[in-house]
């Protein structure tokens, strides 16, 4: 899997990576980041030390997920601003997910993480993707509305109790033949 550096919009650079195995201790560091906004926002899984390990324990194993890091610096001092992944790669339509730090915010990182996980998901062959997002999560969907993410379905209340959840979906590769699928 590939490497990518990305530039935000204050000129500093970020690398967004595969996790790998090592990265128990660098991902609960990315997890605490997360201020009250964005557990409220993004919530794929809890953000406990037991889930980065279970997490990392199953990063060589890309049969049905790949998940990054999105960081600052080099070891042994990578400072995490993110995590991202797609999940469901055994699927027709994967999914993603992206969570930022709070530091992080609001300087173009989101949409750097957002157009790698869609090439990387176009290299693996697939033709469309979908995402779920909290209804009152305005930054993530104009995101994603910008990107091209249409609302899919009908909106449902999370299992968290948090609040509507809607889904998105986006065509990223046309069909063969050169029509949209």
């Amino acid at each position: 899997m590939p490497n990518q550096t990305v530039t935000l919009r204050d000129g500093q650079q970020a690398l967004i990576r595969p996790l790998t195995t090592s990265d128990t201790r660098l991902l609960y560091r990315c997890f605490r980041g997360y201020g009250e906004q964005a557990r409220r926002n993004f919530a794929p899984h809890p953000f406990t030390r037991e889930i980065a390990e279970d997490i990392c324990s199953q990063a060589d194993d890309q049969r049905t997920s790949q998940r990054f890091l999105v960081v600052r610096g080099a070891p042994p001092k990578e400072q995490p601003l993110g995590y991202a992944f797609l999940w469901f790669l055994d699927q027709e339509i994967p999914s993603l997910g992206i969570g930022m730090v709070d530091a992080a915010v609001g300087r173009g990182l989101g949409r750097c993480v957002l157009e790698f996980l869609l090439e990387r998901a176009r290299e693996l062959g697939h033709r469309r993707l979908w995402l779920s997002v909290m209804e009152r999560n305005a930054r993530a969907r104009a995101l994603y509305e910008s990107a091209g993410f249409a609302y899919y379905g009908e909106p449902r209340w999370s299992e968290n109790g948090q609040g509507m959840i809607l889904r998105m979906e986006k065509v990223i590769a046309p069909v063969e033949g050169g029509e949209p699928g």
